[in-house]
């Protein structure tokens, strides 16, 4: 996020809301999902996928990645990835 944008007059809540946004728009699909997941921004069918999928074991898992290819590539992502470090880097409170 560029330094100007930033207002000093921003609440650590409204801070966390616009680097998300910016955060979320150089994302890729499977990005995207997982960052949704990990900040609960989900409704209520997928919520309940991501905690399948963080419960599926590796043959579930692969079934599961046929009919919802984005995101088991999302959770991947977050399991072996470092989307994590990234988003704390851009700083986020993850």
């Amino acid at each position: 996020m560029e330094e100007g944008r930033l207002n000093p007059m921003m609440t650590q809540e409204e801070l966390q809301k616009e680097i998300l946004r910016e955060v979320l728009k150089g994302a890729s699909p499977p990005e995207r999902w997982v960052i949704f997941w990990q900040f609960g921004l989900h409704g209520g069918f997928e919520t309940a996928l991501a905690k399948a999928i963080s419960l599926a074991d590796d043959a579930n898992l692969e079934r599961l990645s046929a009919g919802f290819p984005t995101q088991v590539a999302g959770f991947r992502l977050w399991i072996t990835g470092d989307i994590a470090k990234r988003l704390r880097e851009r700083g986020l409170d993850i």
